[in-house]
């Protein structure tokens, strides 16, 4: 990796990280510069403070709280990070340029999958795992939120429950569509999330609705644990390389699959009578089509 793109700081990872540590006025900043990156790296302090109502020298003491020496060393490596920003086309052009700097691409890949995967060993809190199995094993109807990409990981989830008997209602749209399904949402159900980046107003809708109703939450993310993790019951950290990066999914599905099998572990005599059901209708529907031909 050349010496620009590791000069290169990664924002939402370092807000997410010094987050619990901040005042409340410094999440408020946090969190702006998080949903408006590009804005930020160019406004004084002065102007930052204008737009949130604080004064010029929280804003001093959030650039500090972060490690830097003074707010417009902050904005510096704001500008630095915006030359660089993150657009679909640069994370995956970063990600080749990586990759063909290290030689074969198949052979540097596997090696950083391997190398997210060996992270979570230790990234992965075991007890909140095991509390994820619970809440999933106790509850019959089972809500999945995810957008983009996760919805990869919301199909995954809900075609393997559905074989355990679990009722899954996917909410995999940000537009109106997913607000009626959410309307049957109550106490005596559960809401899996897939949140990884950004904390997107379909996101933060879905949670707050799931505290109003008192729905349990479990969480499966990268960065935001720290942002929204307040509103889920167990959250489980999964990385996903850089936000520069182009990201992976193998270790939030590592996740998933990892708690799948110890619903199957836990239940294995009715987990092989419904995948023998699903053989034998797979076997009348294949017989009914050779009919029909």
């Amino acid at each position: 990796m050349n010496n620009s793109r590791m000069d290169v700081i990664d924002f939402s990872q370092m807000i997410s990280e010094k987050f619990t540590g901040l005042t409340k006025s410094e999440k408020r900043i946090g969190n702006y510069i998080r949903k408006n990156p590009e804005e930020c790296a160019f406004l004084l302090a002065a102007e930052l403070a204008e737009r949130l109502g604080l004064s010029e020298a929280t804003m001093v003491r959030f650039a500090r709280s972060l490690g830097f020496p003074s707010y417009p060393a902050m904005r510096a490596s704001l500008q630095t990070a915006f030359r660089h920003r993150v657009t679909h086309s640069a994370r995956l052009r970063t990600r080749l340029d990586d990759l063909r700097e290290a030689g074969d691409i198949f052979d540097r890949l596997v090696a950083s999958e391997i190398d997210y995967l060996t992270q979570t060993l230790e990234s992965v809190d075991r007890t909140a795992l095991h509390q994820a199995e619970d809440l999933i094993r106790t509850h019959n109807r089972i809500f999945v939120f995810g957008l983009g990409p996760s919805i990869s990981l919301v199909d995954l989830l809900q075609l393997r429950l559905q074989r355990f008997g679990h009722q899954v209602i996917p909410l995999t749209t940000s537009g109106r569509e997913f607000l009626e399904p959410l309307l049957l949402m109550n106490e005596r159900d559960l809401l899996v999330v897939f949140c990884f980046f950004d904390v997107t107003p379909a996101l933060q809708l879905v949670l707050d609705y799931a505290r109003n109703v008192q729905c349990k939450v479990v969480m499966i993310t990268d960065t935001l644990g720290p942002i929204v993790g307040k509103d889920a019951d167990v959250v489980l950290s999964a990385k996903r390389g850089p936000v520069s990066g182009f990201h992976s999914i193998v270790v939030p599905m590592t996740i998933v699959n990892a708690i799948l099998l110890a619903l199957a572990q836990d239940d294995a005599e009715y987990a092989l009578a419904t995948l023998d059901k699903l053989d034998e209708l797979r076997d009348r529907y294949q017989e009914m089509s050779k009919k029909a031909i």
